[in-house]
């Protein structure tokens, strides 16, 4: 696993995330892609990582804030910690 794929997937999450009900997931082979949180596809045991993208899963990260009418925004300056910290969280978890 590259770490380019690794950061295109925490990309993809960032990028996607309070897209409620859906998920992003990394293949062994490096792909990511977006899809139903919960679905199962025939390639099930080609995924190596999951991340749920609902509000409710993030809600307490440290790059959520609300916007003047109480609405969750990402504040886009935390992006590059985002990436970061997940991309080193997800090789520890992968023993990369």
């Amino acid at each position: 696993m590259k770490q380019e794929n690794i950061k295109s997937f925490v990309e993809e999450a960032w990028d996607s995330i309070f897209w409620e009900s859906m998920e992003v997931v990394l293949y062994k082979d490096g792909d990511n892609w977006t899809r139903q949180e919960g679905s199962k596809g025939v390639d099930e045991d080609e995924i190596i990582y999951k991340l749920p993208l609902s509000y409710f899963y993030w809600c307490d990260s440290y790059f959520i804030t609300k916007d003047e009418d109480d609405e969750p925004v990402k504040d886009e300056a935390m992006k590059k910690d985002f990436v970061e910290d997940l991309e080193s969280q997800i090789r520890q978890e992968l023993n990369l």
